[in-house]
């Protein structure tokens, strides 16, 4: 018999749920034991709340590092079950959405903090040409800001030729992605006075090369080549792992979207409204898939809140929803 020892401000609410589930034939021992995590969880975090909110809830609902899909679902699924009790009783509680899915989700992503982005970008802007390579210390310092101004992934990053640039418009042409999937995306006007810089440079070495982000024989970067690279900055620029996570090369588009849901958030849009967009933006081919970063988010909000994003608004593109 599990000894019950809520104390949370929820504590009545949760022991009458218990009560009503046992009266029902119930047994709800292994349950319990979530509930009580939970009430931990909520004297430690909201010490205050006395109502199931989403962001209560959502926060809850963030995999943990060690944390399987079974594990995930049975914790969020009492949850679950305590708002929609709520709702029975007619209180305005939140109720975790079904689409939860622990085996689907990516454990927590590494995302750039403002340091860390200034200190890789400071550490690519400050590269010096290599003996081995021409115009490896004129490509990381672009092909990195691609990646995280627009949210691309590594290979459409890898595969973005000369011609698919608009440098009028900032009109970035993503041919062969993901699905094979095409798509259009925006880069800030910041960064296309960058391109048209480094294409000048770059031409003078391979003036044939058609690959916008060229390697040392002016071909474009092979997936070996691209990690290295990223790997030469990540450790030149003293960044290391946060707990679990670890940097890579999707930590840019990571940060991309939660960066930008972020700022939404921030600025009072309307993160529902605006989540369609992203979802086009980055080429995801089911919208659930955007909807992951938002369980990020409770987790990283703390991590975020003295951003101050006008200083890198130049690195954060608006996100056009008709794309």
């Amino acid at each position: 018999m599990i000894k019950i020892s809520f104390g949370s401000a929820f504590r009545e609410k949760e022991e009458n749920f218990i009560n009503f589930k046992q009266n029902f034939g119930h047994n709800y021992e292994s349950q319990t034991y979530h509930l009580l995590d939970f009430d931990r969880f909520c004297q430690d975090k909201f010490p205050e709340a006395e109502y199931l909110t989403e962001e209560v809830a959502m926060k809850w609902a963030v995999i943990k590092p060690t944390e399987n899909s079974n594990g995930y679902l049975s914790r969020i699924s009492v949850v679950r079950q305590f708002g929609k009790y709520l709702c029975m009783l007619g209180e305005d509680a939140f109720v975790l959405p079904d689409g939860l899915r622990g085996g689907d989700m990516p454990l927590m992503p590494y995302i750039f903090t403002q340091e860390s982005l200034k200190a890789f970008f400071g550490f690519t802007d400050s590269m010096e040409r290599y003996y081995q390579s021409p115009v490896r210390h004129l490509v990381a310092p672009v092909m990195f800001r691609y990646m995280y101004c627009c949210g691309l992934r590594p290979i459409e990053a890898r595969r973005l030729k000369k011609c698919d640039v608009n440098l009028d418009s900032g009109r970035i042409f993503i041919s062969e992605s993901k699905y094979n999937k095409e798509r259009i995306v925006y880069a800030p006007v910041d960064l296309m006075e960058l391109t048209i810089d480094y294409l000048r440079r770059i031409t003078l070495v391979f003036p044939d090369s058609e690959a916008m982000f060229v390697d040392r024989k002016g071909k474009s970067f092979s997936q070996s080549s691209h990690q290295y690279l990223f790997e030469v900055c990540r450790d030149g620029s003293g960044i290391k792992a946060a707990g679990t996570r670890q940097p890579n090369l999707y930590s840019f588009r990571h940060s991309f979207a939660t960066h930008r849901i972020y700022k939404w958030y921030k600025d009072g849009k309307s993160i529902d409204t605006c989540l369609p967009g992203l979802s086009a933006y980055m080429g995801h081919s089911k919208y659930s898939h955007t909807l992951y970063y938002l369980h990020f988010l409770p987790e990283l909000f703390s991590d975020m809140a003295g951003y101050d994003f006008e200083r890198f608004s130049n690195l954060i593109p608006e996100v056009h929803g008709d794309e």
